[in-house]
């Protein structure tokens, strides 16, 4: 477990705690790999509950793309950048509990593609939300690849293409988040879910996890592994 991830668990709720508030919650490689293994381990849970401290939910990946002329090769890109994204975000499918996004400030990169694998996501009215990669050279597809099945594609691609910043009422239409609500009220409106969630029977609540996971859609982790060699042989290019 990285020491910028805090986990603990609640009777049937897990909540894990992105931990580093100076730093706006970036996503280290070794953070993806504790949430990774915070998700596996919460298997006797109900419910997980995702969060950030400090004012911002997540500002990205803490992650730069290699220099011009650095020599670097899709096989290091998949290595060093894409596969700990993989590997997230298999993690993210194996669940087979309910989770639950609780966003606050700036959920930019990886922090706004969270909102978009949790099952539930409730945002405070000062969140926002913005994919903003085509700016430093790199194509979003990892990110883009975790939000095919919550963003109408007309509204991905703009998102994309004009990195522009979403507020939550946009995000709302978009159906990237599922609840927007003012953000004294955030704390109250989780606790009013989870305990309606946990007062439903375990077995039909598992069932409705397993029917969204499986239902015909986009294939993610096919999409996710196109978005990873796409984004390899682009930052292996310069």
């Amino acid at each position: 477990m990285s020491q910028y991830l805090e986990c603990s668990t609640d009777g049937p709720v897990t909540t894990i705690t992105l931990a580093r508030p100076d730093a706006g919650n970036r996503l280290t490689n070794e953070m993806a790999a504790g949430l990774a293994a915070a998700l596996d381990a919460s298997g006797a849970s109900r419910l997980i509950v995702l969060r950030g401290v400090g004012h911002d939910f997540c500002l990205g990946r803490d992650m730069q793309p290699p220099a011009p002329g650095s020599g670097v090769s899709p096989q290091d890109v998949m290595r060093e950048d894409t596969g700990p994204m993989i590997q997230l975000f298999e993690a993210f499918r194996r669940v087979r509990q309910p989770v639950l996004g609780v966003l606050q400030g700036r959920a930019w990169g990886i922090g706004m593609v969270f909102a978009g694998l949790c099952d539930v996501s409730i945002a405070a009215a000062d969140a926002s939300f913005r994919l903003a990669e085509l700016e430093r050279g790199i194509p979003p597809c990892m990110a883009m690849s975790a939000l095919l099945d919550r963003i109408p594609p007309k509204a991905l691609a703009y998102l994309v293409y004009s990195a522009e910043t979403l507020d939550a009422d946009a995000a709302l239409a978009a159906g990237l988040i599922s609840r927007k609500v003012e953000p004294a009220a955030i704390e109250a409106a989780v606790a009013a879910l989870t305990a309606r969630l946990l007062s439903f029977r375990p077995e039909a609540v598992a069932a409705v996890k397993q029917f969204l996971g499986t239902a015909p859609r986009h294939n993610e982790a096919h999409a996710a592994l196109y978005g990873a060699s796409v984004l390899a042989n682009v930052l292996a290019s310069k």
